[in-house]
């Protein structure tokens, strides 16, 4: 018998804290705070499911970000500075995406997108992300788990607990691009 769907959820701070479930938490971003450069109400709702060892673990690898907005913008997320100066903003603030992010959805490619240096390439109508700098992205990628190991440490999160997220997030993001 196939496993029940998981919950998807679009909350807010409230709700987050009151959910016991496990969920697909859906993170929506407005545009309205990117372009104010305005990370609190985001960052609101990232703290709080990182504020304990329960939730750090209920909510692994279950989050999925939206950026709210940019529907009718010809440009691509990465093509937006407003949009890559507000997750460089916020992920100096929360290292912790690597571990949150849900996985075999391409969110790991869109932060790192977002974060990195790419390459747009349209053709026929479909749109395709290279990162020319495969380096820059190694060193992106360390420079989270680095910073995130004091959530590990804090809540005793083993080692193999974390090096299994890890290694989940380092194959997503570069089987995700490899194709």
């Amino acid at each position: 018998m196939p496993s029940p769907l998981p919950t998807i959820i679009l909350t807010d701070s409230h709700g987050l804290e009151q959910n016991t479930d496990p969920v697909v938490l859906m993170l929506a971003i407005e545009r309205e705070d990117i372009e104010s450069g305005n990370i609190a109400r985001t960052l609101e709702k990232l703290l709080i499911i990182s504020d304990t060892r329960e939730n750090a673990l209920l909510y692994r690898e279950s989050l999925v970000f939206q950026v709210c907005g940019y529907d009718r913008d010809p440009r691509e997320l990465p093509e937006i500075q407003e949009v890559r100066a507000f997750f460089e903003k916020l992920t100096h603030e929360w290292p912790h995406w690597l571990w949150f992010l849900a996985r075999e959805m391409g969110c790991i490619a869109l932060l790192m997108s977002l974060l990195c240096d790419v390459r747009i390439h349209r053709k026929a109508g479909a749109v395709g992300i290279e990162f020319p700098n495969r380096i820059q992205v190694q060193h992106r990628l360390m420079d989270l788990f680095a910073r995130g190991n004091q959530m590990f440490h804090t809540f005793g999160i083993t080692e193999a607990q974390a090096n299994e997220s890890a290694n989940t997030a380092v194959t997503d993001i570069f089987c995700s691009t490899d194709g």
